[in-house]
């Protein structure tokens, strides 16, 4: 869980962070949040965190809350860490591409120990219990807000470079539990 945690906090800050690239998330509004008003990212993180854990305890049950804080926690943790530097400094399209595809590992590497970052997967995680509403869909729509405050705060390119990077992320998701099924599980 260490490892995911901080390829996700490795991708966040030398590749997103950087280019002031929100993809969605919790982390994608505390870059947004850095990028316009210079709050460290990993204290926005930490406090949306702490705001979920807090909905999570109320709506959710014990053993989810406790795999949820784990990682609410962590990453923040991981985030102050891990230095801010710009690998790509010249092509913010290669950077997000690579940060995308680190990004989804880490998120993929998080899925199959059946454990979470926190921010925004708890939203969906009560839609669900609530109303049935797929923890997809919900959480397609946060990341897309999120994407959304990319053009608000920067520019039309940010907001393309953001969409695709969560595309390039999911397919690196859906790449990593393919590789995981064939050679792990067998």
């Amino acid at each position: 869980m260490l490892v995911a945690l901080e390829l996700i906090a490795f991708s966040l800050n030398m590749f997103f962070e950087p280019h002031s690239i929100a993809a969605g998330g919790a982390t994608g509004i505390a870059i947004l949040l850095q990028a316009g008003w210079k709050i460290p990212t990993f204290i926005s993180v930490l406090s949306i965190n702490i705001v979920m854990l807090v909905l999570a305890y109320i709506h959710l049950d014990r053993q989810t809350t406790i795999k949820l804080a784990i990682g609410s926690f962590m990453l923040p943790l991981l985030l102050y860490i891990t230095p801010v530097y710009n690998l790509i400094p010249n092509n913010r399209v290669i950077s997000i591409i690579v940060g995308s595809i680190i990004f989804g590992i880490g998120l993929a590497i998080l899925y199959t120990l059946n454990m979470s970052s926190g921010g925004t997967t708890v939203p969906p995680m009560i839609i669900y219990k609530n109303f049935g509403v797929d923890k997809y869909i919900s959480l397609f729509i946060i990341d897309g807000l999120v994407c959304l405050g990319n053009f608000a705060l920067n520019d039309l390119i940010s907001f393309l470079l953001a969409v695709m990077s969560v595309g390039i992320s999911s397919l690196a998701i859906k790449g990593f539990g393919i590789f995981h099924q064939r050679h792990i599980t067998q």
